[in-house]
């Protein structure tokens, strides 16, 4: 819970960062079998970034996942499996670890 103590700068690199790794490992099929369980943890780590930034600091987070699913099967598999993780942990988990306020602005 350290996030929003960080720079706005220093969270939109490690944001910007994260996803860059994702895109460049899920291109195509043979990198992203070698390096899965790398990509995983990526993701994990995407969405604990969305639970803090979006959708007030990230708005276009889903116009982005949206569009960047259309440069390729791989990549478009993996957003599907990150916005299932997100849904996961905003419908399921975050009893424990959102606010009810934040929960809900989440599930609009």
């Amino acid at each position: 819970y350290r996030w929003m103590a960080l720079p706005k700068d220093q969270r939109e690199g490690i944001r910007n960062y994260t996803v860059k790794k994702i895109i460049e490992y899920s291109k195509d099929e043979a990198t992203m079998n070698n390096e899965k369980m790398f990509v995983r943890k990526l993701n994990l780590i995407l969405v604990h970034i969305l639970k803090q930034e979006w959708p007030h600091n990230w708005p276009n987070f889903i116009p982005e996942i949206v569009n960047s699913s259309t440069s390729g099967e791989v990549i478009c598999e993996n957003n599907m499996h990150i916005l299932k993780l997100l849904s996961e942990e905003v419908f399921d988990f975050s009893k424990e670890e959102m606010t009810t306020d934040k929960v809900r602005t989440m599930k609009q």
